[in-house]
């Protein structure tokens, strides 16, 4: 298990689902800041193969009651609206005011925060409160990942803008990637002082109706026999695979001790958590001493079979969950989505952060107060506008 107390040693995409094939074409590797905007489908692939022992299916994929905890919780607080004069009618069926019966916008009269938080009955080793020193880390890759949304960033290839040079002050912009296709967007930065190579990756600026949007449905992660992901995420991520990976490798050739943070927010983490697993299914010099991925607001990307290969890679894997942030909880345990990872979830405030310590996600932390979400709360974390850039 990888214990969350290791980072503190460290300091928007269409959701289409294409119905060909999708290939890609090499990118020269060079040191110079490259721009790869990509207007048509790949055809050919130059990614290194897979590293087969990296790859093998997890020895345990849980049981079904991994996909009942928002049902446990859904009950308990319905139960809860009903009883105190709400009404479920609004919330009953998939339109404009929810999704995947998860309210887009929160209900008036919907139970507190409190009322609902079930972590007084978990154990010291299920749920604990993060450090300020835990909390620091997380704001810092949030503050990275709001940088995703810089237009002077990607495609500028320009790192000038306040909160960039906040968070990574002497950062530099070794690549950014495009796909006008999938509207896929990133950049691989560099901090020298802070021996590190993020991978950024950009999520959507049209919040609400690309969650409405949202089409659930699995296609086969090819990697890992059984293994299922969301379609439209897997398709959008290989559109532009081939635009950073090869850069990604050189930049390790020439700064082999540096770490590799793969980081997004909203439907950016859901990349975030691809290129990761992909990074080290076929990069043998990262492992999880040097490779780490850090999502803000991500949905669910895969199948428990997806959730349990993440968890075995040992890969350190932490999810930021702001208040009711309803991203996070689509698409639902009931259509078979889980959650790898350690969740943080911030409670209240930007300091109140809740630690659900296990890896793959329990009915405790965020999922108690399903299904009264919020779009409103996924629009900033730990007190930093998501989806803005200044």
């Amino acid at each position: 298990m990888v214990s969350f107390i290791s980072i503190s040693q460290g300091i928007g995409l269409s959701l289409l689902v294409f119905s060909f094939i999708l290939g890609s074409s090499a990118i020269p590797v060079s040191s110079k800041t490259h721009v790869v905007k990509r207007t048509t489908t790949k055809t050919t692939s130059a990614l290194p193969s897979l590293i087969t022992s990296r790859c093998s299916p997890p020895t345990s994929t849980g049981s079904a009651s991994d996909l009942e905890s928002e049902s446990y919780n859904i009950k308990k607080n319905t139960e809860w609206y009903t009883a105190h004069g709400g009404n479920l009618t609004s919330i009953s069926k998939r339109d404009d005011t929810e999704v995947g019966g998860m309210t887009l916008d929160l209900p008036s009269d919907a139970p507190s925060i409190e009322a609902s938080d079930s972590t007084a009955n978990a154990s010291e080793d299920e749920v604990v409160t993060a450090s300020a020193a835990q909390v620091e880390v997380l704001t810092m890759y949030a503050g990275v990942a709001s940088t995703g949304y810089c237009k002077s960033v990607v495609p500028g290839n320009s790192w000038n803008c306040t909160q960039c040079l906040k968070w990574v002050p002497d950062g530099k912009v070794v690549t950014s990637f495009t796909s006008t296709l999938s509207d896929t967007h990133g950049f691989i930065l560099r901090s020298d002082e802070q021996e590190t190579l993020y991978v950024v990756f950009r999520g959507t600026s049209s919040f609400r109706s690309a969650i409405t949007d949202l089409v659930f449905v699995f296609t086969d992660y090819t990697p890992v026999d059984g293994a299922k992901v969301h379609a439209g995420f897997y398709s959008s991520y290989n559109q532009i695979v081939d635009d950073y990976f090869p850069i990604l490798q050189d930049q390790l050739t020439a700064y082999p001790s540096y770490q590799v943070i793969v980081t997004g927010h909203s439907l950016g983490g859901a990349q975030a958590l691809l290129a990761g697993m992909d990074l080290y299914q076929r990069e043998s010099r990262l492992s999880s001493k040097n490779l780490s991925i850090y999502t803000v607001g991500g949905p669910r990307v895969g199948n428990p079979t997806f959730a349990y290969y993440v968890e075995s890679t040992g890969i350190p894997f932490y999810r930021s969950v702001n208040k009711r942030d309803i991203v996070p909880h689509v698409p639902t345990q009931a259509m078979g989505f889980l959650h790898p990872g350690v969740e943080s979830w911030i409670k209240s405030g930007t300091s109140n952060v809740q630690i659900c310590t296990a890896e793959i996600e329990t009915k405790y932390c965020s999922n108690s107060i399903v299904p009264f979400t919020s779009i409103s709360d996924h629009l900033s974390y730990f007190g930093i506008d998501e989806g803005d850039c200044s």
